[in-house]
């Protein structure tokens, strides 16, 4: 739960859109190389011979 000021939550929130819209690009990127190829499903998005998902706390690619 956040617990600063209010001028820092909507910092934080300004730059978690920021991040958003780069992975939203990113995304956009890997659909270009291979259309219909990205997805999202169980904790996991998946692009041509790519994987991403969560282990423990982190984001992990797999190959």
């Amino acid at each position: 739960m956040f617990t600063g000021s209010a001028d820092e939550l909507r910092r934080k929130e300004q730059e978690a859109a920021d991040i958003g819209e780069q992975i939203a690009e990113l995304l956009n990127r890997l659909e270009a190389i291979a259309p219909g190829s990205v997805t999202a499903h169980n904790g996991r998005i998946s692009g041509l011979a790519i994987s991403i998902r969560r282990i423990r706390d982190r984001w992990s690619l797999t190959q």
